[in-house]
């Protein structure tokens, strides 16, 4: 049997291999985490982007969609105007031809009075 200096020599040389073990493994092992962690972040930013690019895309789409749809209604106003003018122009015009005739029809009855 081993006497007991012998015994907590070995005991003394297995705890610092298991040190050296343990220290080495839980080097490894934050190397590999370290790794693993910039390969997510990586994809992560290369979807982000991918995403962001999409969204972009849509909303560029929707903005030009949306300023056709804007002209269009533009236009369109700009006919309403234009025929509401005339309309206007058009019953202002009958108004005076209406007086006109008013005064006319009281002239001539006037002289019609004075003939008669």
């Amino acid at each position: 049997m081993l006497e007991q200096k012998d015994l907590d020599m070995l005991k003394n040389m297995m705890e610092t291999v298991m040190k050296t073990t343990e220290e080495s493994i839980l080097m490894k092992v934050d190397e590999k985490l370290e790794k693993t962690e910039e390969s997510i972040l990586t994809k992560v930013d290369e979807r982000l982007l991918k995403s962001e690019t999409l969204v972009l895309g849509e909303i560029e789409r929707t903005r030009s969609y949306l300023e056709k749809q804007i002209e269009k209604v533009q236009k369109n106003m700009d006919e309403l105007n234009q025929y509401y003018r005339i309309t206007k122009l058009e019953a202002d015009n009958t108004a005076l031809w209406l007086r006109l005739i008013d005064g006319l029809s009281k002239r001539v009855e006037e002289l019609e009075k004075k003939t008669a």
